[in-house]
């Protein structure tokens, strides 16, 4: 596995940055390792909501990263996040734009070098559903 870290600064948007890494690294199955840091304002799925724009909700107050994970690929990120907030509560949800790095966010991904994941319309569940594919090795690809 390839690993990937970095630290995102104030005012950074955290899903538009995850998209970014992805292109920038050229994931084709990554992974969210571990990530420690903080957030201004949150904006979130919330769970079990399909399709109504009015299942997202946003939060402005700040908040730690408690947990993040998911999966990456040119497809489109899959991500779930849990907030901390002041009063020792916990929010989550699926994670959408508009999630703003307060202080800082320590990021570090895995790219899983032997598969490669993609996302293809599903039926039953009205998403994009993950697939895992094997991966050609350098030698498969340099044969064709």
């Amino acid at each position: 596995m390839r690993v990937h870290a970095c630290r995102l600064t104030p005012g950074t948007d955290l899903k538009a940055e995850l998209e970014r890494l992805t292109e920038a690294h050229a994931l084709r199955a990554g992974c969210i390792l571990s990530c420690v840091g903080s957030l201004s304002r949150a904006r979130l799925r919330m769970p079990g909501a399909i399709g109504d724009a009015g299942v997202f909700r946003t939060f402005v107050e700040p908040m730690e990263i408690v947990s993040l994970t998911g999966t990456l690929c040119s497809d489109g990120p899959h991500v779930h996040i849990s907030l901390a907030r002041s009063d020792g509560g916990c929010i989550g949800g699926h994670l959408a734009r508009g999630c703003i790095v307060n202080t800082t966010a320590e990021l570090v991904i895995g790219d899983l070098p032997q598969v490669e994941f993609r996302r293809a319309p599903e039926a039953a569940t009205g998403y994009r559903e993950l697939n895992v594919l094997p991966r050609p090795s350098e030698s498969d690809r340099s044969t064709r």
